[in-house]
Protein backbone atom coordinates (compact mmCIF):
# COMPACT_ATOMS: atom_id res chain seq x y z
CA UNK A 1 0.00 0.00 0.00
CA UNK A 2 2.58 2.53 0.86
CA UNK A 3 4.79 1.90 -2.39
CA UNK A 4 1.42 3.13 -3.96
CA UNK A 5 1.59 6.33 -2.54
CA UNK A 6 4.93 7.31 -2.57
CA UNK A 7 6.60 9.61 -5.15
CA UNK A 8 10.11 10.29 -5.66
CA UNK A 9 11.51 12.47 -3.38
CA UNK A 10 9.08 12.00 -0.62
CA UNK A 11 10.19 11.26 2.96
CA UNK A 12 9.22 7.76 5.13
CA UNK A 13 10.40 7.76 8.56
CA UNK A 14 10.62 4.27 10.09
CA UNK A 15 11.13 3.78 13.91
CA UNK A 16 13.62 1.25 13.20
CA UNK A 17 14.88 -0.82 10.38
CA UNK A 18 13.10 -3.87 11.46
CA UNK A 19 9.89 -2.17 10.89
CA UNK A 20 10.53 -2.15 6.90
CA UNK A 21 10.59 -6.26 6.66
CA UNK A 22 9.81 -9.30 8.43
CA UNK A 23 13.43 -10.83 7.18
CA UNK A 24 16.74 -9.74 5.77
CA UNK A 25 15.60 -10.43 2.28
CA UNK A 26 12.64 -8.54 2.60
CA UNK A 27 14.12 -5.64 4.63
CA UNK A 28 16.87 -5.59 1.56
CA UNK A 29 14.29 -5.39 -1.32
CA UNK A 30 12.06 -2.68 0.13
CA UNK A 31 15.27 -0.88 0.89
CA UNK A 32 16.24 -1.19 -2.44
CA UNK A 33 12.92 -0.40 -4.14
CA UNK A 34 12.67 2.92 -2.23
CA UNK A 35 16.72 3.71 -2.91
CA UNK A 36 15.53 3.04 -6.58
CA UNK A 37 13.00 5.11 -6.95
CA UNK A 38 14.94 8.14 -4.94
CA UNK A 39 12.34 8.35 -1.64
CA UNK A 40 14.31 9.60 1.41
CA UNK A 41 14.48 7.56 4.26
CA UNK A 42 14.90 8.35 7.60
CA UNK A 43 15.57 5.96 10.45
CA UNK A 44 15.07 7.19 14.22
CA UNK A 45 16.88 4.49 15.95
CA UNK A 46 19.62 4.09 13.24
CA UNK A 47 20.14 7.39 11.74
CA UNK A 48 23.53 6.39 10.34
CA UNK A 49 21.62 4.85 7.70
CA UNK A 50 18.90 7.51 6.32
CA UNK A 51 18.83 7.93 2.80
CA UNK A 52 18.55 11.05 1.39
CA UNK A 53 18.37 12.64 -1.78
CA UNK A 54 18.00 16.40 -1.71
CA UNK A 55 20.97 17.42 -2.82
CA UNK A 56 23.02 16.60 0.38
CA UNK A 57 26.37 14.03 -0.28
CA UNK A 58 25.25 11.24 0.57
CA UNK A 59 26.02 10.18 -2.99
CA UNK A 60 29.65 9.60 -1.87
CA UNK A 61 30.35 5.97 -2.46
CA UNK A 62 32.28 5.46 0.59
CA UNK A 63 29.51 6.53 2.68
CA UNK A 64 26.84 4.60 0.70
CA UNK A 65 28.81 1.53 0.51
CA UNK A 66 28.97 1.38 4.76
CA UNK A 67 25.45 2.51 4.71
CA UNK A 68 24.87 -1.10 2.77
CA UNK A 69 26.81 -2.87 4.98
CA UNK A 70 25.01 -1.70 8.09
CA UNK A 71 21.91 -2.44 6.43
CA UNK A 72 22.92 -5.64 5.59
CA UNK A 73 24.36 -6.49 8.88
CA UNK A 74 21.85 -4.95 10.91
CA UNK A 75 18.83 -6.54 9.06
CA UNK A 76 20.41 -10.12 9.45
CA UNK A 77 20.43 -9.25 13.29
CA UNK A 78 17.07 -8.30 13.39
CA UNK A 79 15.57 -11.69 11.67
CA UNK A 80 17.96 -13.66 13.42
CA UNK A 81 16.59 -11.98 16.82
CA UNK A 82 12.85 -12.41 15.44
CA UNK A 83 14.07 -16.41 15.21
CA UNK A 84 15.23 -16.24 18.71
CA UNK A 85 12.04 -14.79 20.34
CA UNK A 86 9.90 -17.63 18.23
CA UNK A 87 12.19 -20.20 19.90
CA UNK A 88 11.93 -19.14 23.36
CA UNK A 89 8.23 -18.44 23.11
CA UNK A 90 7.77 -22.23 21.36
CA UNK A 91 9.95 -23.45 24.09
CA UNK A 92 7.68 -21.78 27.15
CA UNK A 93 4.40 -22.71 25.52
CA UNK A 94 6.05 -26.26 25.43
CA UNK A 95 6.99 -26.05 29.39
CA UNK A 96 3.67 -24.36 30.48
CA UNK A 97 1.93 -27.39 28.40
CA UNK A 98 3.87 -29.56 30.29
CA UNK A 99 3.63 -28.37 33.77
CA UNK A 100 -0.21 -28.70 32.53
CA UNK A 101 -0.64 -25.33 32.42
CA UNK A 102 -3.84 -23.63 30.43
CA UNK A 103 -3.09 -21.62 27.65
CA UNK A 104 -5.49 -19.11 26.20
CA UNK A 105 -8.64 -17.77 27.70
CA UNK A 106 -10.17 -19.40 30.70
CA UNK A 107 -13.42 -21.94 29.02
CA UNK A 108 -16.95 -20.27 28.90
CA UNK A 109 -18.73 -21.61 31.67
CA UNK A 110 -22.54 -22.12 31.32
CA UNK A 111 -24.56 -19.83 33.78
CA UNK A 112 -28.05 -19.68 35.33
CA UNK A 113 -27.83 -16.05 33.28
CA UNK A 114 -27.15 -17.81 30.40
CA UNK A 115 -29.82 -20.63 30.96
CA UNK A 116 -32.55 -18.01 31.34
CA UNK A 117 -31.25 -16.25 27.90
CA UNK A 118 -31.06 -19.49 26.14
CA UNK A 119 -34.60 -20.21 27.41
CA UNK A 120 -36.31 -17.03 26.65
CA UNK A 121 -34.73 -17.01 23.21
CA UNK A 122 -35.71 -20.97 22.29
CA UNK A 123 -39.36 -19.84 23.68
CA UNK A 124 -39.26 -17.42 21.08
CA UNK A 125 -39.90 -14.39 23.75
CA UNK A 126 -36.71 -12.57 22.48
CA UNK A 127 -34.37 -12.65 19.61
CA UNK A 128 -30.39 -14.16 19.66
CA UNK A 129 -29.51 -10.47 19.52
CA UNK A 130 -31.59 -9.08 22.76
CA UNK A 131 -31.25 -12.08 24.67
CA UNK A 132 -26.97 -11.49 24.42
CA UNK A 133 -27.82 -7.51 25.40
CA UNK A 134 -29.99 -8.23 28.23
CA UNK A 135 -28.11 -10.43 29.91
CA UNK A 136 -24.33 -9.16 28.39
CA UNK A 137 -23.08 -12.34 26.78
CA UNK A 138 -20.86 -11.74 23.28
CA UNK A 139 -22.41 -13.39 20.72
CA UNK A 140 -19.42 -16.22 19.94
CA UNK A 141 -20.13 -17.17 23.57
CA UNK A 142 -23.78 -16.99 23.11
CA UNK A 143 -23.78 -19.98 20.12
CA UNK A 144 -20.76 -21.76 21.77
CA UNK A 145 -22.74 -21.90 25.23
CA UNK A 146 -26.36 -23.05 22.99
CA UNK A 147 -24.12 -25.45 21.52
CA UNK A 148 -22.73 -26.51 24.49
CA UNK A 149 -26.11 -26.21 26.48
CA UNK A 150 -28.11 -28.44 23.77
CA UNK A 151 -25.18 -31.34 23.73
CA UNK A 152 -25.70 -31.62 27.26
CA UNK A 153 -29.38 -31.78 26.79
CA UNK A 154 -28.99 -34.59 24.24
CA UNK A 155 -27.48 -36.63 27.08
Amino acid sequence: MLKRLVRTGDTIVFDSLTRLGRNMNDTLEEFRYYEKHKVNLQFIKEPYINVNYTGESTNDVIQSAIQKATLTILSAFAEKERIDIKQRQAEGIALARKQGKRLGCPPVEITEEFTDAYKEWKSGSITAVGAMKKYGIKRSSFYKLAKQHEEKIKE
